[in-house]
C-alpha cells in the first residue's frame, strides 16, 4: 500500500496536521511554537476520557457510517480518506491516521500515516488491521475544505482565535466549523 494518494499529498501531511493539533493542546503562548512543534511531529499525549475528547469521539463514531460510504463513492472533489485508531503504548493511547483503508468484512486494514513514538512494533507505513470499536476519528478533504477531524477541531477551539487562524493558513486548510 502507497501512503501516496491521487491529489499528491502524502500521509505525512496528515501526521502534521495531527502533531500541529495536539501542539495546540498545550496552549504555547505564541503561534510559532505551535507550528515548530506540527513540524517536529512531536508527541503528545491526549486523555480518551478527556470530556471535550470524548465528545469529540463520540461524535465521529456516530458520523461514520456516512463517512463510510462517502469513501466507498466519493465525488471527484473529495480526496485523502483517513480514519483514526487509539492504540495503548507505554504512556497511553496514541493515535494514529490510517491512509489508505480498507473495509474488509468485519475488520478495516491500513497503512500507518504517521511515526510510532510509544506503541512498539509498528512503524510508519505498516499495514494494520482494526475493528471499527478502535476508530476515534475520521477525515477527508472536499475541495479545500477538511472535513471530520473532530478531534483537532476539539483541541483548536480552545486555542486562542489568532493561533487557530495561523494553523489553518499554516497547512491551507478551511475547517467548517
Amino acid at each position: 500500500m502507497s501512503s501516496e494518494h491521487r491529489s499528491g499529498r502524502t500521509a505525512k501531511g496528515f501526521a502534521l496536521i495531527l502533531g500541529a493539533a495536539r501542539a495546540a493542546a498545550e496552549r504555547p503562548s505564541t503561534v510559532n511554537s505551535i507550528l515548530q512543534n506540527a513540524e517536529r511531529d512531536e508527541l503528545f499525549y491526549l486523555a480518551l476520557n478527556d470530556t471535550i475528547m470524548a465528545a469529540a469521539i463520540q461524535n465521529a463514531r456516530e458520523s461514520l457510517p456516512g463517512f463510510l460510504a462517502l469513501a466507498k463513492r466519493p465525488a471527484p472533489e473529495m480526496k485523502g480518506f483517513a480514519v483514526k485508531i487509539a492504540l495503548f503504548g507505554e504512556g497511553g493511547p496514541e493515535f494514529f491516521w490510517i491512509h489508505p483503508f480498507a473495509h474488509v468484512g468485519a475488520q478495516f486494514i491500513g497503512q500507518i500515516g504517521n511515526m510510532p513514538r510509544s506503541v512498539e512494533g509498528l512503524k510508519l507505513g505498516d499495514t494494520v488491521a482494526f475493528t471499527r470499536r478502535a476508530i476515534v476519528d475520521w477525515m477527508y478533504m472536499d475541495a479545500g475544505t477538511m472535513r471530520g477531524n473532530y478531534l483537532a477541531r476539539a483541541i483548536l477551539r480552545s486555542t486562542p482565535p489568532q493561533d487557530r487562524r495561523a494553523f489553518k493558513r499554516r497547512f491551507g486548510l478551511d475547517f467548517d466549523f
